[in-house]
């Protein structure tokens, strides 16, 4: 019998480190959404920037830059002041890793695909593909991205208002031409793809009294006229005065600000330039002052603060006492992003998951001859199979969200067959799923991360910084802020009740009902509406019923009742358009896969009155299982040349 030798710190067995593949070789949910949600001619002109990101967010110099920003934490400089009591205007310090991680993502257009003209309705749909990727690999700098790409819209539709020749006017500005002035530059600089030129953007609402019930607001505007003093670009700094305090300010290193303040006639949306000119010429900050630095469970590498505004210069946006109006716009921005990094967050993890899974070596196993890596294992793939299901269903329903504001911002340009042509119906699906979305993507992409932590055992509970790429404790971390910031859970489950109760609500629903019909089939001759030769005529029909009866439900109860009832409202509305997307997926191409997963959802969700059980035959769903986890096989390694 051989001598028995123990193991020591440099011998015995080592696991192969896993790997990670370009998601779109790896992840077929992203290959089939960006053929579901684009125009044929634009997937495949798009396709090869998609693909070069995808190898770029899993390069191991974009995560030695992650590593960075999450070891080199953002700090402030000294007080904030100088020896002699001056105000320092750049008391911030962030890591080279995080600033590098924003130029990275201003050179690839994050924000400003958004806007491409050339990509007209489906530019949003390109857009949130690249974020989708772009996010787990960012360090959160995604985070000020958002709020970049929701000021962009904001002030765009400003100066649609304020354009020559409208009819809006505000008679406290005499001249409308420097504020157009203003903002165009502002938005030059949003979108810029230089990271010298380009503005990242905060969003400063929440206050000590209300959080995200801002009627407490303390933050307050005065109307002072113009002083003089100009922002970077030599522009005046705008003729409101205003003075308050900040509790969060995400995005804290931000070239410009929204902000809410109190004004005589009530709450208005402000803009301001973060920096200004002193008399002197040189950058001084913008009446704004960094209390402290939030210490949070996640997003650590983002700095978030508690910011003092004392005699801030700021242009109103909009009229006064219209401020959350003309906010929400942005809100409705930084939602889908926060979808994005939800579904991006999940479906690395999971990328993570299978990479483990095909390397991780069962010792009991290889000792009886039998496989031996752990994917093998039935109960294994099973949970990784629940796992695929739910980001597969939420990834769709993220991504049509994307595909419609992309119609509703561009309404004469043509897109995926899938996306309603009526600008009224898409506007009215836009108000009712963003809540849904950005709710359901949130919760479900926690959980699902969580799962994925605990399906590498204790190496996935460490942080793992000498291997970033397989950091999901950092992704878990930071996914728990997604179901807080922009609207937690109950708040946008209150915004969904708001829009199905309130003045549009029939609309809305109109417009979810027809959209149903259209993409399940239902006004064809077929007694299921089948639009191709996939049989998920059973689970048509109970998509359509389960729909009819929250429709009769929501309309029978009042509105103080159904908010009781939010979560619900939420989560049943989620599962009928996962539903229908996943249908819509199976049949665009009858891939055996997709129709599983679409057969499965259906059959599996309480929603829509099946038992809840699978297939008889365990063996038969444990293949299926497999398949589902693992539907794309790594390529395999090239062969080395012979010397």
């Amino acid at each position: 019998m051989p001598k028995l030798v123990g193991a020591t710190s440099t011998s015995g067995y080592f696991q192969p480190h896993p790997k990670l593949y370009n998601a779109l070789e790896d992840d077929p949910i992203l290959d089939r959404s960006a053929k579901l949600f684009l125009p044929e001619q634009v997937y495949k002109e798009f396709y090869p920037h998609l693909h070069a990101l995808c190898d770029l967010v899993i390069d191991p110099k974009t995560y030695a830059l992650v590593a960075n920003a999450e070891h080199d934490l953002p700090y402030i400089k000294g007080t904030g002041f100088s020896s002699f009591g001056h105000p320092i205007p750049d008391a911030l310090v962030t890591s080279p890793g995080w600033k590098e991680l924003q130029n990275i993502g201003i050179r690839n257009g994050i924000v400003a695909t958004g806007y491409d003209s050339s990509l007209g309705a489906s530019a949003r749909v390109a857009q949130f593909l690249k974020l989708h990727q772009w996010g787990p690999s960012s360090a959160v700098v995604t985070c000020p991205s958002a709020m970049q790409d929701g000021a962009t819209s904001v002030l765009l539709r400003e100066l649609q208002r304020i354009a020559p020749g409208s009819r809006a006017y505000d008679d406290k500005e005499e001249n409308r031409s420097i504020k157009r002035k203003v903002f165009t530059r502002a938005v030059e600089r949003l979108l810029s793809l230089d990271p010298e030129v380009a503005w990242t953007s905060g969003q400063w609402m929440t206050e000590r009294p209300g959080g995200s019930d801002v009627a407490g607001t303390e933050t307050v505007a005065t109307y002072e006229g113009d002083n003089g003093e100009t922002d970077i670009d030599g522009n005046p700094l705008g003729p409101w005065c205003i003075d308050g305090f900040k509790w969060f300010s995400s995005a804290t290193d931000c070239g410009c600000v929204l902000l809410l303040a109190q004004t005589e006639k009530g709450l208005g949306c402000f803009f301001a330039p973060t920096r200004k000119l002193d008399p002197a010429g040189d950058v001084a900050m913008n009446g704004i002052r960094i209390q402290r630095l939030k210490n949070k469970l996640g997003t650590k590498a983002l700095p978030t603060a508690e910011v003092e505004v004392k005699g801030m210069r700021a242009w109103l946006v909009g009229t006064e006492g219209r401020g959350v109006a003309n906010i929400a716009t942005l809100l409705n921005v930084t939602r889908l992003y926060n979808a994005g990094s939800s579904t991006g967050f999940w479906g690395r993890g999971l990328a993570i998951a299978r990479s483990f899974g095909r390397q991780r070596v069962m010792p009991s196993l290889a000792l009886k001859g039998l496989p031996d890596k752990l994917r093998t294992l039935p109960r294994y793939t099973k949970t990784i199979a629940g796992i695929t299901l739910g980001y597969r269903a939420d990834t769709l329903l993220a991504v049509f969200v994307a595909a419609l504001v992309g119609k509703s911002e561009n309404p004469d340009s043509p897109t995926a067959s899938i996306i309603p042509t009526d600008h009224n119906q898409v506007a009215a699906l836009v108000r009712l799923i963003t809540p849904v979305s950005k709710a359901r993507t949130a919760k479900n992409g926690i959980a699902g991360l969580q799962e994925c932590m605990e399906s590498l055992g204790g190496v996935g509970f460490m942080e793992n910084q000498e291997n970033p790429e397989m950091n999901i404790a950092r992704l878990f971390r930071d996914a728990n802020v997604l179901s807080i910031w922009e609207g937690t859970t109950d708040v946008l489950a209150t915004d969904t009740v708001k829009v199905v109760k309130g003045k549009t609500g029939a609309q809305s629903i109109d417009a979810v009902d027809k959209w149903l019909k259209a993409t399940l089939g239902a006004n064809s001759t077929d007694p299921y509406g089948a639009k191709s030769n996939v049989d998920l005529g059973p689970e048509k029909a109970a998509i359509l019923k389960a729909w009819s009866v929250f429709v009769y439900n929501a309309s029978a109860r009042d509105k103080e009742e159904l908010l009781a009832y939010g979560r619900e409202v939420v989560a049943e509305i989620g599962d009928v358009l996962c539903a229908t997307l996943l249908v819509a997926d199976a049949e665009s191409d009858n891939d055996l896969t997709a129709i599983e997963c679409a057969r499965r959802f259906v059959r599996t969700r309480g929603t829509f009155g099946f038992d809840g059980k699978e297939q008889s035959d365990w063996k038969s769903v444990s293949r299926w299982d497999d398949k589902i986890s693992f539907e794309r096989e790594p390529p395999a390694p090239k062969p080395r040349a012979k010397l």
